[in-house]
């Protein structure tokens, strides 16, 4: 069959000398990987540009059901990035975000809110007027519920409680393993989620890495397919 659908590159990877087999989360078919052919030569029909990390994009493809790679006939730019790829900030945070949800992201049937969330989040990223160096956390917070384990973080007092990240949910007695977030840290992260995003929340820079850390751990706990995030060493130098 052949079907159109809009859909977000997650992943791609050199086949042969001029190919390319690309994973992409789809509106109608979830999880795909495509394999498209001559993308590399300089007279591409599929510019490599298409295909960037995260890039939202209409296709047309084939699909048969007992395939696990199947052909794209068409690819066009469902949304142009106006500020993402001139960003260094912005594309380092894009380039962490697809590898990790192109390791969460694995489901091969229809999710359409899902796929709106990421859909809409990334156009109101790219269309963000000033670095949104809170990005990351509240994207990753927010697509947790999408995924089944969400973040839940009460706006109210939280003195002495602690989220134990193995069971996702808040403690009034310390854990005794290691996989837990404290009150102060819960307390920074409160700060970001109810702050504007064009508002720069008060916490330093070394709790903001922290908070990464262990929004991550919480994935890979969570996530058997996740483990260590490679681009996530680049994005601490950035910062």
């Amino acid at each position: 069959m052949i079907y159109s659908t809009r859909a977000i590159v997650l992943r791609t990877v050199k086949f042969g000398e001029s190919s390319l087999i690309v994973d992409m989360y789809t509106e109608q078919k979830g999880h795909q990987t495509f394999i498209i052919n001559s993308v590399r030569k300089a007279k591409a029909i599929t510019p490599a540009s298409f295909l960037q990390l995260l890039t939202l994009v209409d296709i047309v493809a084939y699909h048969q059901d007992h395939k696990k790679i199947n052909r794209i006939k068409e690819v066009r730019l469902d949304y142009t990035y106006q500020s993402i790829p001139f960003d260094m900030n912005k594309s380092s945070v894009i380039t962490c975000l697809a590898e990790i949800t192109s390791r969460c992201l694995s489901t091969s049937y229809q999710q359409p809110e899902l796929f709106n969330f990421l859909h809409r989040e990334l156009v109101r990223y790219d269309l963000s007027n000033t670095y949104d160096r809170d990005f990351l956390i509240r994207f990753l917070v927010s697509l947790s519920h999408h995924l089944g384990f969400g973040f839940e973080i009460p706006e109210g007092n939280i003195d002495g409680q602690f989220f134990d990240l193995m069971e996702g949910h808040l403690v009034a007695v310390r854990p005794v393993h290691e996989y837990v977030i404290d009150a102060k840290d819960l307390f920074h992260l409160q700060n970001i989620l109810k702050s504007d995003p064009s508002m720069k929340a008060d916490v330093s820079l070394d709790n903001r890495r922290r908070l990464i850390d262990l929004i991550i751990m919480y994935y890979q706990l969570h996530v058997e397919t996740l483990r260590e995030v490679h681009s996530l060493k680049i994005l601490r130098e950035l910062f």
